[in-house]
């Protein structure tokens, strides 16, 4: 058998609304792990994968420059991902690589020192994971989302043709092809055309399933006979608490030992400053496909629910840290606008 659990994106780090409350604060002082609410469903799986949100490094430590401790996680705290059985993780995103080249060598090293398995890096070979009936599962990863630290996008694989043609490629090598996914638009609360257009593309070439990423809300699954398409997972450990949108998620089971697939989901919920995912309903079989959570037609008004979030949350953790944040975000607008008059 060979039964893998899929969830969304992983920040065991803090963003910056959640200094001192966040994820690695939650792990250090109380000595629990993130994991702790789900991993009784996750001892059920062979395999737990998810989306690395956030690089594991110490690289450029300078607390007078709050802008380096932004998803950052120690390294001390990754040891979370191993102890919950996360065996792999894509690392095709725009933030993984936000603390620069040597930060994300430094995490795909602590990753090896783990055990843990990771696919999206630029020209990598896909992740080939063998089943106990001799089947060979293949894990590919791409981003189409900009890498703003490196206009070149050298770390990470690009979701464009070439990838694309690389996967079609490659169905007829493998049992099983899944394809995970960084796209999409995060003020979008359903899939974009291209992304459906692509998904009918990649489907009828053989692959079995897209896990998608980015938008940090869980989106509809598409279930098709022998094919699962997760567009978006949302977050699944991740200090974005301004919208109850952005805390609601799940955990895709898929059996590729059966044929066809058999597909479960948990809906999760994410508590304690987002860094506890909870189960919050029992398991469900899908046979088609399901939207778990009603999104709305829009994401209007994030900055300012954010900026409320932050200011009616800034006693609440490091506000020392908070406030020299926003400090800097207003030097930084100040000295652009200063360049621009001269």
């Amino acid at each position: 058998m060979m039964k893998i659990m899929f969830v969304g994106d992983l920040n065991l780090g803090e963003y910056y609304t959640g200094f001192g409350h966040g994820p690695q604060t939650y792990a250090m002082n109380t000595g629990n792990s993130v994991f702790d609410d789900v991993k009784e469903i996750f001892d059920g799986a062979d395999l737990v994968v998810g989306n690395l949100e956030a690089p594991i490094t110490r690289n450029n430590d300078d607390l007078a420059d709050p802008e380096r401790c932004v998803l950052k996680v120690d390294p001390d705290c990754a040891f979370q991902l191993a102890e919950a059985g996360v065996g792999l993780v894509q690392v095709a995103n725009n933030h993984v690589v936000q603390h620069g080249d040597s930060g994300f060598q430094d995490t795909l090293r602590t990753l090896d020192s783990l055990g843990v398995a990771y696919v999206g890096c630029n020209n990598q070979e896909p992740v080939i994971i063998n089943t106990l009936d001799e089947q060979k599962i293949a894990f590919f990863a791409a981003s189409d989302v900009p890498d703003n630290t490196n206009k070149q996008q050298t770390q990470y694989q690009r979701l464009d043709e070439d990838f694309l043609q690389r996967v079609q490629e490659s169905v007829a090598s493998y049992d099983h092809v899944v394809v995970m996914l960084h796209w999409g638009l995060e003020a979008s609360t359903v899939p974009l055309p291209y992304q459906r257009e692509m998904t009918t593309r990649l489907k009828m070439a053989g692959v079995r399933a897209i896990i998608g990423s980015h938008p940090h809300l869980f989106y509809e699954i598409e279930r098709d006979s022998n094919f699962v398409c997760a567009y978006s997972l949302g977050n699944f450990v991740f200090d974005l608490c301004w919208d109850s949108r952005l805390l609601k998620s799940g955990i895709l089971e898929v059996d590729f030992s059966s044929q066809p697939l058999q597909c479960k989901l948990w809906p999760v919920v994410l508590k304690k400053s987002g860094c506890l995912p909870t189960p919050s309903g029992s398991a469900m079989i899908l046979q088609s496909t399901y939207s778990l959570y009603e999104l709305g037609d829009g994401m209007k008004w994030q900055q300012l629910k954010k900026t409320v979030s932050f200011w009616s949350n800034i006693y609440k953790g490091n506000t020392r840290l908070k406030l020299r944040f926003f400090a800097s975000k207003i030097y930084r607008i100040l000295g652009r606008q200063e360049k621009a008059v001269s």
